[in-house]
């Protein structure tokens, strides 16, 4: 494996942070999920790296990327910094790979770039079923006051997810992901910039649909059989509206995604 180095762009006092790892021919944008930086794909090196050259980027709020805009992130922002990065590099065509979080910002780069993308790689993708908790925590201004107040109170932020465990209305997994996400104050703050500055990061499935129909994209689910974080499930609101796709689902839960993916992935 090749030392990381982390390069940057920067486009109207966004700085964009990533990774270069591999050197195959097929270009590969790759976006992490929460709590993730782009190190988490340097593990394909060695498995994908002489068929592809992946981008790896840092989201916002992670790893070396920056936001300095005053305003929430939009798509039309993020699908600028990309378009910039393209227009650097110089790709013309180019695959996405998305896990988890990761997975809503592949969709908003399809969005804007549909014929110009040959594959899109979605692993338990965020940004196709919206959860309620997420709904509730960041869909109105009472909403973020509450969210923000249990994220620093967290004794009482910790009551609340071990009643709602008990009531049968928050599954132990996502208990236990909330706890290792949420134990320092750099996470909490990291948990609350994400999920609101995040929120308009919100794919138009019907769009992307329509897009992936008429275009030769080969779309490609893969899912964790024992996934209580995204659950298989979640892909469904997408792929009903699909014409062709492909759905792998392994037998694993959430964390372990994209290093068994990569074995599917390999030629």
């Amino acid at each position: 494996m090749s030392e990381a180095k982390v390069q940057k762009i920067e486009v109207e006092g966004n700085q964009l942070a990533y990774q270069t790892i591999g050197n195959g021919p097929a270009i590969l944008l790759a976006f992490h999920g929460f709590g993730q930086s782009s190190q988490v794909f340097r593990g394909l090196e060695g498995t994908l790296g002489g068929q592809y050259t992946l981008f790896a980027v840092d989201l916002f709020f992670h790893g070396e990327s920056k936001y300095q805009g005053s305003h929430l992130l939009t798509k039309a922002v993020w699908q600028g910094l990309i378009g910039a990065f393209l227009q650097e590099k110089n790709i013309e065509r180019f695959g996405l790979m998305g896990y988890s979080l990761g997975g809503r910002f592949a969709l908003a780069t399809v969005e804007a770039f549909a014929d110009r993308i040959d594959q899109l790689i979605l692993i338990a993708p965020d940004g196709i079923t919206r959860s309620s908790w997420y709904q509730l925590a960041t869909g109105s201004s009472a909403g973020r006051w509450l969210f923000r107040y249990f994220l620093w109170h967290l004794t009482a932020l910790n009551r609340f997810g071990h009643l709602l465990t008990r009531l049968g209305l928050l599954n132990r997994t996502a208990m236990r992901f909330a706890e290792l996400s949420l134990g320092t104050p750099e996470q909490r703050k990291r948990v609350y910039q994400s999920w609101t500055q995040f929120r308009l990061i919100s794919p138009d499935l019907i769009r992307i649909a329509a897009w992936l129909n008429t275009h030769p994209v080969r779309v490609r689910f893969f899912t964790g059989a024992f996934d209580r974080i995204v659950p298989g499930s979640y892909v469904f609101p997408l792929t009903k509206q699909l014409r062709h796709y492909e759905l792998t689902v392994l037998r694993t839960g959430h964390n372990r995604l994209i290093e068994l993916v990569a074995d599917q992935l390999r030629e």
